[in-house]
């Protein structure tokens, strides 16, 4: 029995001295306070955050006191924590605390800055407690108490953060690299560095080794053994937001190792900063664009990496959805579906920061789209510098210009003067005018009347952009014709890029018809001949009557002496049989200058008309032809 008190008292004993007590009261009647540290261990030029537990150790069986307030409440508590002589530096202030009643527990932080030169040892701090309470007369009182706080500088492995190199870029992954040095008394082993960081905009990456079983940490790096003064790289992978913004972004590192007794410590934190790059961008520049309605163009220009990262493997993407390409008009006319990508990516390789490429898209615009500004919105998908994929977060806009319907071809007459009744070949130059090689390429030829063709097809196997041709058409001016413009009308049929058939509209070529200019043409000449003849006919039935009307006028009696031009005098004698047949009229060859034609028909039906248009009066002794005598 004896030896179980002896046990029991023992066990108390060392319960009683184990307790990180500071300050100590009996239980008393009024306010009384005990301080508690729970962590009170640092290390040299550690800035930390030390807890004091502050207890009001009255006894609640003297709360007796006058009215509602009993003489152990302690009010208006404030408490301030002083260094005095040790080599640590008090960052908080006097704080205050809530009303106490007896043997209340209120915790309290103090921060506290120990010097980088402290020596290992165990260091008082007064923490000074001002209160005020009831006495038992009724009175209120304020005073004050002192209690004293150790804090245990410990020799062990400490460590600081000698550079740091950050390569982060908002909306991406990039690393942390730290040099740490040992600046404490002791030797580490077992050193793992671990990272974080209090910004919710940067995180750390969990990565998993594919070689093996093992799983890493990514906010953790494996140190070992670490001597005194020896210094270790260590980084950390970790991700920014994409709606972060660049700044430098605070890191915290601590060190858990083993110290020289095989004790396992964990350092103070070590906190750097991080500087963090805006977001990886591109633009577009020296932008030209060959659009049209109704056919396919191209759209040129150069991508920029604006940084702050080099790249590579650099491709633009273009989505080809109708949500993608849309009008540039604030009511939103116009459909997106009627432009239409040919290539949906475009490889542009590695870019360096401020580095250009060039690129190029053939971009389809429908027939029934409107001429105007496009925006087309473009992505650029690379690798960044560890390798990992990464697209553009936001798209890139691409100012398109789309130009009205032009002609396929440009045609162009090489001689499109005729003479009317002629016939010969018209040669067409016909040019490419667009942007693509076209093949296969039919000319259809449609005339009307005065015009004739007597071939209507023609046919080119190819013709690159610019490219021009001749074709070559037989085209008849009619006889009958107008001296004036006449058009050809013609149309193609060919191939685009694509292999797809199309169909131009209708071209008209403008052809000028001209009044001959070598001699009469053959309508002309039957006018000429009838009109001689008509004349001949009504001299020689009233040449008497002419004659004598014509006696005394000079100028009128040289009429009878006129002779044909020697061209129409010659046209007429080649063309006499072939009038006599085609006229009628089979009488010989007059001569105009001796006032006589010849002519085996010398009737006179013996009525004769005045050049006035009356009636003349029968010549008496003019002949009658025989049929009349025998009458």
């Amino acid at each position: 029995m004896k030896r179980n008190r002896i046990v029991a008292f023992t066990v108390v004993l060392l319960a009683v001295t184990s307790l990180p007590l500071i300050g100590s009261t009996a239980a008393s009647s009024t306010p009384s306070f005990d301080v508690y540290t729970p962590e009170n261990i640092v290390e040299p030029g550690e800035e930390t955050n030390l807890e004091l537990e502050i207890r009001n150790g009255a006894s609640t069986e003297d709360d007796d006191g006058l009215g509602d307030t009993p003489m152990t409440e302690a009010r208006d508590v404030t408490v301030e924590l002083e260094s005095e002589d040790a080599p640590i530096e008090v960052k908080t202030g006097e704080s205050p605390l809530p009303t106490m009643s007896a043997q209340t527990l209120f915790s309290e932080s103090f921060t506290i800055a120990v010097d980088e030169d402290a020596e290992a040892g165990t260091y008082e701090l007064e923490a000074e407690i001002d209160y005020t309470y009831t006495r038992q007369n009724g009175q209120e009182h304020t005073t004050s108490t002192t209690e004293t706080v150790e804090v245990i500088v410990e020799e062990r492995a400490r460590f600081d953060a000698i550079d740091v190199q950050s390569d982060l870029v908002v909306g991406d992954r990039g690393l942390v690299t730290l040099e740490l040095e040992n600046t404490g008394v002791d030797n580490a082993s077992d050193a793992v560095v671990q990272f974080s960081s209090p910004d919710e905009n940067v995180q750390t990456i969990d990565p998993t080794t594919d070689e093996s079983e093992l799983q890493t940490s990514g906010n953790e790096e494996y140190v070992g053994d670490w001597s005194v003064n020896e210094t270790a790289t260590v980084q950390a992978a970790m991700d920014v937001d994409p709606d972060a913004i660049a700044r430098t972004y605070p890191v915290s590192v601590t060190v858990e190792f083993r110290d020289e007794q095989g004790v396992d410590k964990t350092s103070r934190e070590v906190r750097v900063g991080a500087e963090t790059a805006h977001e990886q961008t591109f633009d577009v520049d020296n932008l030209e664009t060959d659009l049209y309605v109704g056919e396919d163009g191209t759209v040129e220009g150069s991508i920029v990496n604006e940084g702050p990262k080099p790249v590579e493997g650099a491709v633009i993407v273009v989505d080809d959805g109708e949500d993608e390409i849309v009008p540039d008009f604030e009511d939103g006319l116009g459909s997106g579906s009627n432009v239409y990508p040919r290539e949906t990516q475009f490889a542009v390789g590695d870019l360096k920061p401020g580095e250009a490429a060039p690129f190029e898209f053939r971009v389809g615009i429908g027939g029934e789209a409107e001429p105007g500004p496009r925006v087309m919105e473009v992505d650029v998908r690379y690798r960044n510098v560890h390798d990992d994929i990464r697209m553009t977060h936001e798209p890139i806009d691409v100012p398109l210009e789309v130009e009205p319907e032009r002609d396929e071809f440009v045609v162009e007459p090489v001689d499109a003067d005729y003479e009317i009744g002629e016939t010969r070949e018209i040669d067409l130059e016909v040019t490419n005018a667009k942007s693509e090689i076209v093949t296969d390429v039919e000319a259809k030829l449609y005339t009307n009347d005065p015009l004739d063709n007597h071939d209507d097809e023609a046919f080119v196997p190819a013709l690159e952009p610019g490219e021009s041709a001749t074709m070559s058409f037989e085209v008849e001016v009619a006889d009958d014709a107008t001296a004036q413009t006449y058009p050809l009308r013609m149309d193609f049929r060919y191939d685009d890029e694509r292999s797809n058939s199309q169909l131009t509209d209708t071209y008209r070529v403008p052809i000028e018809v001209n009044e001959s200019e070598g001699g009469l043409s053959v309508l002309s000449l039957l006018l000429v001949l009838g009109l001689v003849a008509g004349t001949a006919g009504v001299y020689w039935r009233h040449q008497e009557t002419v004659d004598e009307r014509l006696e005394g006028v000079p100028v009128l009696e040289r009429v009878t002496d006129l002779s044909l031009p020697e061209s129409v005098r010659q046209r007429l004698e080649g063309d006499e049989e072939s009038f006599g047949t085609t006229s009628g009229y089979s009488g010989g060859s007059g001569r105009v200058s001796g006032s006589l034609f010849e002519s085996e028909d010398d009737e006179d039906d013996g009525e004769h008309l005045d050049f006035d248009g009356e009636e003349l009066e029968s010549d008496e002794s003019a002949s009658k032809p025989e049929s009349d005598a025998e009458n």
